[in-house]
């Protein structure tokens, strides 16, 4: 009587940690998936960031001859530390200013700077909501495991 007691409640046991270990397969399975989909639309942003930052900088340097653009036209901006592509940007935030904007001439750099802003505001947003998830448990120690890394923002906090 006693082992079939002991029995039934060896097989509860062993029951309740199956399902507790495949509830636990499977909420890993998503919270992977969903912090891999996260990373890449950041990465993404940031590869369309980059681009865009490279071009208006060149296309300032060749159009405007701004000589504070010089040295970035000889490097890969990816491979800049945040630093110096927030100084980048500062610069071209500053030449932009600078310039005639109602300027037919200058039609595309405008419209480029444009684009650069749209896709700044978007970065820094998936960037924010990244962070965040980085920050939340249980995305905290998968982020770990997964080795992933929290990224900057280009906007100033105001």
């Amino acid at each position: 009587m006693f082992l079939v007691v002991f029995a039934s409640v060896v097989f509860e046991v062993l029951l309740v940690l199956t399902v507790l270990i495949i509830l636990t397969v499977v909420a890993s399975v998503f919270i992977v998936r969903d912090l891999r989909m996260e990373h890449r639309k950041v990465f993404k942003v940031r590869s369309r960031f980059h681009i865009e930052l490279r071009k208006i900088s060149n296309l300032m340097y060749k159009v405007l001859h701004e000589e504070r653009l010089e040295p970035y036209t000889q490097v890969v901006i990816k491979k800049l530390p945040h630093e110096e592509k927030k100084i980048l940007s500062r610069i071209v935030d500053e030449v932009f200013e600078a310039m005639d904007q109602t300027n037919e001439d200058y039609k595309y750099i405008v419209e480029t700077y444009e684009n650069l802003q749209q896709i700044r505001r978007e970065r820094d947003a998936k960037v924010l909501v990244y962070n965040q998830k980085l920050r939340t448990f249980p995305f905290s120690l998968y982020g770990k495991f997964m080795k992933l890394i929290t990224y900057k923002l280009y906007t100033d906090k105001q």
